[in-house]
C-alpha cells in the first residue's frame, strides 16, 4: 500500500478558529532559542538575495585548483554493506540513481517534479562513496572511472548557487562523501579536493544556526571531515571551528541518559556515525576533537535500544533503514576503539531523559515512549506519540510506530505525525500537541514519568501522564506487562470538554488483522475491560487510518483499532497470551493463567498504585 500525496495545504486540524494562524505561530515562536529569530531572518534574506548575488557566487565558490589533499584512509565496507554499495555502484553505471524508492536518470541532476528531499538526497553524492568503494576493492575495475565522471558532470550541471544542490544540508552531505570518497580511494583525491575547498568555504559562511539540531552537528563534522581531507592552513582553521561548534553542540544535545536530543534513533544514529566519522579523520591528521565521553555515551544508548538483526525502533521520524547507519556507526566506534563494554539481555532500561522505558524478556520487549516532543528549540522531527507504546512478542512485533514515509507537507506527514497513528489516546481526533506543517510545533503537551516498580512474577508497572496544553485535558496512563503473558493497559482521561470523543488507538503491526478477534501468527486474545469497541480500519480505507514505514516513500496498510472511553473518560483493554484472562474484581485487577495468578490492587481513580 502506498502512502497517499496529498497537495492540500499544512495546517493543524481542529475547528475554524480565525485567531488559529496568528496564535499557533506565537505560541511556535516562544520556544525558539535566543539568536535563532536572527538567523532565520538572515536565512531567508540570503535566499532572496540570491539571484542578485549569483555572480558573486559563482566566483567566490568555484573549485580551487590550487586545494591539495590530504592522504586518509577509511576501510571499505564488507558483508553487506559491500553488497549494498555494489548495487548503487551498478545502477549507477546503468544510468540511473534511486532515492526514497523513486528512480530517476542519472544524468537528471536538476530532479524536477520530484520531493525536496529526494532531490535534496540527489546531491549527497552517496553513489560517490559506493563507486570508492568498489574502486578500493576492484583497482582495476571502472568504478574510480565512474566516480571522476560522477563530480565532472555533477560539477558542471550544478555550479555554485544552483537551487537544493547549494543549501547548507546537501553542501554539508555532501562534503562527507567526498571526504570518504577521498579516503576510500586515493586515486580519487585529487579531483574531489578543489571542490571539498569550496565548498568548506561556503560551508563556513551558511552554518544552519537557524535550524540548530541534526543540521547544524551535521555542519560542524562536516567541516571537520572535510578539513581533514585537506593540506593547508585554511582547512587546519576550517577544522578547528567545526571541532569547537562539534563539541559544544554535542556537549548540548547528547542528553545525560546518552540519548539524542530530537528523540529519534534514526537521527540518533546518523549523528553518531557523522561525528565518529569526524573524529577517525582528526585522528589521522593530529587534530584535537574532545568528544569522546559523548560518542561513547551514544554508543551505549544505541546498544541500549537495538534489537534482534540491529533493528531500531521507530518512534518520532525513523524509517527501518536506520539500522544500515547504526551498523556503520558501531563498526566507526569499534575501529576508534570506543565502544563500552554493556551487559547483554538487561531486562529492564529506563533513559529517562530520552523519555523510553524498555522491558526485555528473551524475545519479548514493551517500549513504553514517555518523552517530550522533542528539544524546544527544534521539535521537528517529533510525533505526537506520547504515552505510546511498542509491543514485540516472541519476537513477533505486535504493536509498532509508524514512522514516517515523507516530509512533504500533506494529509501524509500530517497523519503520521498526529497521535492517530500511534497506540496511545485521542481526544476528538487529537493528541496532546500543536503540529503544523512538515516541521512546526506550537503548544506543546507536558509529560511527566513516575517511577516504574516491578511486580509478582515477574511482572512490572510503567505508569505516565500528559497534560495537552492547549486545550488542558490530561491522559493518565498505567502498563502492567508479563512478558510472554500478558499486557494491561490502562488509561484515564480528565479535563475533556462534556461529549468529547476519547479514543484509546490500539495500532498494529502488519501481520494481524481484526476481525472480531485478533487474526495473526500467534494465539494472542484482546480483552475489553472497560470503554468498547468503537472500530476497526486498515490504512487501505478512507478516511485513511495507517500504515507502518517501509523506508521513505514505501509504505505498508496496517489495521488500527479504536477503543471508546466510557463516560468517566476510562478505557482499558489486555493482551493476553493463549490460557491468560483479565478481570476487573472491585478494587483489584486480576490476572489468571495456567503458569501463575497475579494480583494488583487499583487506587479510587481506577489506575495501579
Amino acid at each position: 500500500m502506498k502512502a497517499p500525496r496529498s497537495p492540500g495545504s499544512p495546517g493543524a486540524p481542529g475547528p475554524p478558529d480565525p485567531s488559529w494562524g496568528l496564535g499557533r505561530t506565537l505560541r511556535t515562536l516562544r520556544h525558539l532559542r535566543p539568536g535563532q529569530l536572527g538567523a532565520r531572518a538572515l536565512h531567508e534574506l540570503g535566499l532572496r538575495a540570491q539571484p542578485v548575488l549569483l555572480p558573486w557566487t559563482r566566483r567566490r565558490y568555484a573549485a580551487d585548483e590550487r586545494a591539495r589533499p590530504f592522504p586518509l584512509t577509511l576501510a571499505p565496507p564488507e558483508g553487506k554493506g559491500l553488497e549494498r554499495a555494489r548495487e548503487t555502484a551498478e545502477r549507477w553505471r546503468a544510468g540511473t540513481i534511486k532515492h526514497l524508492a523513486l528512480e530517476a536518470s542519472r544524468d537528471d541532476f536538476a530532479a524536477s517534479g520530484f520531493p525536496r528531499l529526494f532531490r535534496y538526497e540527489r546531491h549527497y553524492h552517496t553513489e560517490l562513496v559506493a563507486l570508492a568503494s568498489l574502486a578500493a576493492r576492484e583497482p582495476q575495475g571502472p568504478w574510480a572511472a565512474e566516480a571522476a565522471a560522477l563530480v565532472t558532470a555533477w560539477a558542471r550541471a550544478c555550479p555554485p548557487g544552483a537551487p537544493d544542490a547549494w543549501e547548507p544540508y546537501p553542501v554539508a552531505r555532501r562534503i562527507f562523501s567526498w571526504a570518504e570518497a577521498s579516503a576510500l580511494a586515493p586515486v580519487l583525491a585529487p579531483v574531489l579536493a578543489p571542490h571539498l575547498a569550496a565548498h568548506l568555504r561556503f560551508l563556513r559562511g551558511h552554518l544552519e544556526r537557524h535550524l540548530l539540531g541534526n543540521h547544524l552537528l551535521c555542519d560542524a563534522a562536516a567541516l571537520v571531515a572535510g578539513a581533514a581531507a585537506l593540506e593547508g592552513e585554511e582547512a587546519e582553521g576550517l577544522g578547528a571551528l567545526g571541532a569547537n561548534l562539534l563539541a559544544r553542540e554535542l556537549h548540548r544535545q547528547i542528553l545525560p541518559d546518552g540519548g539524542y536530543a530530537e528523540r529519534t534513533a534514526h537521527y540518533h544514529a546518523l549523528v553518531l556515525r557523522d561525528s565518529l566519522l569526524a573524529l577517525s579523520f582528526s585522528r589521522q591528521r593530529g587534530w584535537p576533537l574532545r568528544i569522546e565521553r559523548e560518542v561513547c555515551a551514544q554508543l551505549t544508548w544505541l546498544l541500549a535500544v537495538r534489537r534482534d538483526r540491529f533493528r531500531l525502533p521507530c518512534l518520532n521520524d525513523a524509517v527501518p533503514q536506520a539500522r544500515f547507519i547504526a551498523r556503520e556507526a558501531l563498526g566507526l566506534g569499534m575501529g576508534l576503539d570506543l565502544l563500552p563494554n554493556t551487559e547483554a539481555g538487561v531486562p529492564f532500561a529506563l533513559l529517562p531523559e530520552t523519555g523510553w522505558s524498555i522491558v526485555r524478556d528473551d524475545r519479548h520487549e514493551l517500549l513504553f515512549e514517555h518523552g517530550p516532543l522533542g528539544p524546544d528549540e527544534q521539535p521537528g522531527h517529533g510525533h505526537s506519540d506520547a504515552l505510546s507504546y511498542e509491543l514485540i512478542w516472541d519476537g513477533v512485533p505486535v504493536a509498532t510506530d509508524s514512522g514516517v514515509t515523507t516530509y512533504e507537507v500533506g494529509s501524509v506527514r500530517e497523519f503520521e505525525r498526529s497521535a492517530r497513528a500511534h497506540s496511545t489516546v485521542t481526544v476528538d481526533g487529537e493528541g496532546p500537541d500543536e503540529l503544523w506543517s512538515a516541521f512546526r510545533a506550537g503548544a506543546r503537551g507536558d509529560v511527566l514519568g513516575l517511577p516504574s516498580r516491578e511486580l509478582e512474577h515477574g511482572g512490572r508497572r510503567l505508569r505516565a501522564s500528559v497534560r495537552c496544553g492547549l486545550r488542558a485535558w490530561t491522559h493518565e496512563r498505567a502498563l502492567l506487562y508479563w512478558p510472554g503473558a500478558a499486557l494491561i493497559v490502562l488509561d484515564r482521561v480528565r479535563g475533556a470538554r462534556p461529549g468529547a470523543e476519547i479514543l484509546s488507538r490500539l495500532c498494529l503491526d502488519p501481520r494481524w488483522s481484526f476481525e472480531g478477534a485478533l487474526r495473526g501468527p500467534l494465539p494472542l486474545a484482546l480483552q475489553l475491560l472497560r470503554g468498547e469497541l468503537a472500530g476497526a480500519a486498515s490504512g487501505a480505507d478512507r478516511p485513511r487510518e495507517g500504515w507502518v514505514s517501509e523506508g521513505f516513500g514505501r509504505a505498508l496498510a496496517r489495521t488500527s483499532l479504536r477503543l471508546r472511553a466510557d463516560a468517566s473518560g476510562d478505557c482499558a483493554y489486555a493482551l493476553c497470551a493463549a490460557g491468560f484472562t483479565v478481570s476487573l474484581e472491585g478494587a483489584r485487577l486480576v490476572l489468571r493463567g495456567s503458569r501463575f495468578t497475579a494480583e494488583v490492587a487499583l487506587k479510587p481513580d481506577g489506575l495501579p498504585a
